[in-house]
């Protein structure tokens, strides 16, 4: 449902994630066909104050940008989706200026959504238009699609909400102007039959061309492995096989919202999925494969079966972390509080104080997101971690003091 009340319908706009991606990369492509821009130039050819930490950033290409192997690192691209909204395009890329690259551009693969912030940045520049205007004027109004938008406030738009341990709250998440291009633009069902067509068509809809035959081609090239077997990085598009078919997907999430299409070319077959809901472990599980099972069972192509659902990860998520809290609040306690100081549980209580500051400070690098955006997208499990977190030292120290005193 779109929210209290509310039911959802052809025309009712979702948030697409990172399927936005597929629609920056044709207008990059648009501005290729018109003869703007060219996939080997620079960068700072178009923006000459574009920079990254160190000398290396002068080497980004438009192509680099859009296959991911520019070099900016994932943790950049998550960290610009855990902004508060009150950035714009110019801003956030000038911030990257004090962003280390993570590889030669390039060399290989890493995908961030800081990637395609540059591409919004490289558009506005060359057509001297908004983003926001470019997008609407060359490809959803030609296209016909109404209910797309670049905005913040979209009419009937579906109520995102997030899950916590499996039940799913009513959130309103910042909307990220900066991110538009990698993360938030609007869409229906509808609408995105349509963009699927298109992707299924030499770059024409209706009579309508948007793209050369030669571009949309070439955005759905592959050019280099993601690191995942069978799978390589298009532009705006990843290139996987199923069923001995060529299929081109991608998926999308912001914090309250998850998306996913794929593409059969050679059997003129769409899917996309679109969800008013969320939590970063979903795909982190590979929970979220719900447009790829439609597309197996439009194949004849078995569903595979697994063992771990949603409703299983989150009760023995939720199992799990209940017996955590309790060994941690009140087990150890009692004990250290019992038994009083002994070599064994002093080495305890160390090791006790040593884990949340550990964690505070480690996590977000292996997670490659900061602390504020762990916060936005698994807010479960990172506001049980900080609770645990603070009543561990807060008890640890009262051990401690009992034990002195």
């Amino acid at each position: 449902f779109a929210g209290p009340g509310r039911a959802v319908d052809l025309h009712t706009p979702f948030l697409l994630g990172s399927l936005s991606k597929s629609f920056t990369a044709l207008a990059v492509m648009q501005l290729v066909d018109d003869g703007k821009l060219h996939l080997e130039e620079r960068v700072q050819k178009h923006i000459p104050w574009f920079s990254v930490a160190g000398s290396a950033g002068s080497d980004i290409t438009i192509r680099q940008l859009l296959t991911h192997t520019s070099g900016l690192s994932r943790y950049a691209g998550r960290d610009l989706l855990s902004g508060r909204g009150e950035k714009s395009v110019e801003q956030s890329v000038r911030e990257l200026a004090t962003v280390k690259l993570v590889h030669v551009p390039g060399a290989r693969y890493e995908y961030s959504n800081s990637n395609y912030l540059v591409l919004a940045c490289l558009i506005e520049v060359v057509s001297g238009m908004s983003y926001t205007s470019y997008v609407d004027h060359f490809i959803f109004k030609p296209l016909l699609m109404g209910d797309s938008a670049a905005a913040s406030v979209v009419p009937n738009q579906a109520q995102g909400y997030r899950w916590w341990f499996g039940w799913p709250i009513a959130f309103d998440a910042p909307y990220l102007f900066d991110a538009q291009a990698a993360a938030f633009l609007t869409s229906s069902a509808l609408d995105m039959a349509r963009w699927l067509l298109l992707h299924l068509s030499d770059g024409s809809l209706d009579g309508v061309r948007v793209v050369s035959p030669t571009g949309m081609e070439l955005l759905h090239t592959p050019v280099i492995s993601t690191g995942k077997r069978g799978s390589a990085a298009a532009m705006g598009w990843r290139i996987e096989k199923l069923a001995g078919e060529q299929i081109l997907r991608h998926g999308g999430e912001v914090s309250n919202f998850r998306a996913d299409m794929v593409l059969v070319p050679g059997r003129s077959l769409g899917v996309v999925t679109l969800q008013n809901s969320n939590n970063g472990l979903v795909a982190l599980l590979g929970l979220d494969q719900i447009a790829m099972n439609i597309m197996r069972l439009l194949l004849g192509v078995p569903v595979p079966k697994k063992r771990l659902t949603l409703s299983r990860f989150f009760l023995g998520l939720a199992g799990v972390l209940v017996v955590l809290t309790l060994l941690q609040v009140v087990l150890w306690p009692l004990l250290a509080f019992s038994a009083g100081p002994t070599m064994a549980l002093a080495l305890v209580l160390v090791l006790d104080l040593l884990w949340p500051v550990l964690a505070f400070w480690r996590l977000p690098h292996a997670a490659d997101m900061p602390w504020r955006g762990l916060r936005l997208y698994v807010p479960d499990v990172s506001s049980w971690l900080i609770g645990i977190g603070i009543l561990t030292v807060m008890l640890n120290i009262l051990i401690l003091l009992k034990w002195l005193l």
